[in-house]
């Protein structure tokens, strides 16, 4: 029942962490030398999100995630971390499409909602399933000094 959970848990963040890839939007703001507006600084924290998931680097997706990071399964940072660790061991080859997000930014707070697929392989078919997932999630962001960091992210509900 344990690893079964701890399965689950980890298929469900790896859906919440896929989605965060948009390569267009952030780079209008290094093309022209402007100032990034919040959305674009946004987009480029999820693009770095994804690639992480992408090329199985906990750090470099836990270095968007707040300390203050808790989910609506009321895990926090340190746990959200030991289920990223366990999806990076047992799954490889992750794939990740997705939609343009919707980007909501109210003063120093941020709503994303986006939507997925997500595809990765178990490194031992026999004890982890195969991912395929779609779906839609909503991420919720807070401006920390000039970045964005994720608080929470889940199912739309």
């Amino acid at each position: 029942m344990g690893l079964l959970r701890t399965t689950s848990m980890a298929l469900f963040m790896l859906c919440m962490f896929s989605a965060c890839q948009t390569q267009f939007a952030s780079n209008i703001g290094q093309m022209t030398g402007l100032t990034l507006s919040d959305e674009e600084r946004i987009t480029q924290v999820l693009e770095d999100v994804q690639r992480g998931m992408e090329n199985r680097r906990v750090y470099q997706v836990l270095a968007h995630v707040s300390r203050a990071y808790r989910d609506r399964s009321n895990r926090d940072y340190n746990e959200l971390s030991k289920d990223l660790n366990f999806l990076m061991r047992n799954y490889r080859n992750i794939r990740v499409t997705r939609a343009t997000p919707r980007i909501q930014v109210q003063g120093n707070r941020a709503t994303v909602i986006d939507t997925f697929g997500t595809n990765a392989d178990a490194v031992d078919a026999h004890t982890n399933p195969p991912v395929s997932l779609q779906g839609q999630v909503v991420i919720l962001m807070e401006r920390y000094k000039d970045t964005w960091q994720i608080l929470e992210w889940g199912p739309i509900s």
